[in-house]
């Protein structure tokens, strides 16, 4: 059998981290009645003027704990998706969150200990997923809601993501997490928007282009750009966002 190429076991990592982002399984049905249940709670606290908030207390109450466990064992993480294209750019509410990062084994198996009976989070299930390099999610029992976890290996692009991550509060006086900066927020987003032509993902990076214009690190887009084979997408993103 032919040796896949390094660039394209490269690319079919990112794509499984950005598919897994933006489809988190729901592995039962359990699952899915606490996902309709978190649907249906957000819309209620939408309704009771909770629009323009990221996120309602109780998920930055989950987020909090899987990262502290985080913290606590050196895991170097961010925070991914809608949180952070909201955060960066135009914000919209989420029910869950997504993080990358990097683990071994051993620590993911440590994290299980650490969350303890408060998450759905084996140790066997987040060690398989830290050795595999793939996704799994953590559940807070008690809340309901939902943390992925997207474990990079070796992907240049993506190591590189979080050594460039950023430090933010969530909102005021709300707790601070690591984020991804906005410029790899639109790269991303285009990214998962290459493959599956979503206009949410061209949305969400749009909204952080038109939110920081000029300010954003257009020598670093164009150059990631380049070697993501994303220019002509960021182009057409620039001149919509009238940059």
């Amino acid at each position: 059998m032919e040796k896949p190429d390094h660039q394209d076991v490269h690319r079919d990592r990112r794509m499984q981290v950005f598919l897994t982002q933006a489809r988190g399984p729901v592995r039962n049905g359990n699952l899915l009645r606490q996902a309709v249940d978190r649907a249906l709670r957000m819309t209620a606290l939408r309704n009771e003027g909770m629009e323009g908030k990221l996120m309602d207390d109780a998920l930055v109450d989950t987020l909090k704990l899987v990262t502290d466990g985080l913290d606590e064992l050196g895991i170097t993480y961010a925070v991914t998706g809608s949180v952070a294209s909201s955060l960066h750019g135009e914000i919209h509410s989420t029910i869950d969150a997504d993080l990358i990062l990097i683990a071994s084994p051993e620590n993911a198996a440590q994290l299980s200990d650490l969350l303890g009976p408060r998450f759905y989070a084996p140790g066997d299930m987040l060690a398989d997923a830290a050795r595999n390099r793939t996704m799994t999610n953590v559940v807070d029992n008690l809340q309901g809601f939902k943390v992925d976890l997207s474990f990079v290996g070796d992907d240049p692009y993506l190591r590189q993501v979080l050594r460039r991550r950023v430090r933010r509060p969530i909102g005021d006086g709300q707790p601070e997490f690591w984020f991804v900066t906005p410029e790899d927020v639109i790269l991303m987003k285009l990214i998962w928007r290459k493959d599956s032509q979503s206009s949410k993902q061209w949305n969400d990076a749009l909204s952080v282009v038109t939110v920081h214009g000029a300010r954003l690190d257009w020598r670093y887009l164009f150059q990631e750009a380049r070697g993501l084979n994303l220019v002509e997408d960021l182009t057409a993103l620039r001149d919509e966002g009238g940059v």
